[in-house]
């Protein structure tokens, strides 16, 4: 079997894609500069490389050649590179999400007293 290689514009290509996919789960702006979304940006594109390499059979789960032999976690790298992506996502959300505290005083002597 020969496996297909990922060039650099198919590479480019699942970077877009995972902007994407960034910009439509958190509702961020297309071109919002932030190291938030780059970082989630860059676990999502490397879980969706990873899935089209293993695919592909670039990045096989096991490798032999003569004696030796590697084995690759490759699912494994790839739900936690997905993982990483969510947590960035959500903590972009949690930061960008307004929302405002109620305050208030209650209690026994507390409001108006006139002691």
């Amino acid at each position: 079997m020969d496996p297909k290689h990922l060039t650099d514009d198919d590479i480019a290509s699942i970077i877009a894609h995972a902007s994407n996919v960034i910009v439509l789960n958190t509702g961020a702006s297309v071109d919002i500069d932030d190291d938030i979304l780059s970082t989630a940006c860059v676990h999502l594109a490397t879980s969706m490389v990873l899935q089209k390499m293993k695919f592909t059979g670039e990045l096989a789960a096991q490798i032999k050649l003569g004696n030796e032999s590697q084995s690759n976690s490759i699912d494994i790298d790839i739900t936690r590179h997905e993982q990483l992506a969510e947590k960035y996502m959500k903590k972009f959300r949690y930061a960008t999400t307004g929302f405002s505290i109620l305050y208030g005083r209650a209690g026994v002597k507390v409001v108006n007293n006139e002691e």
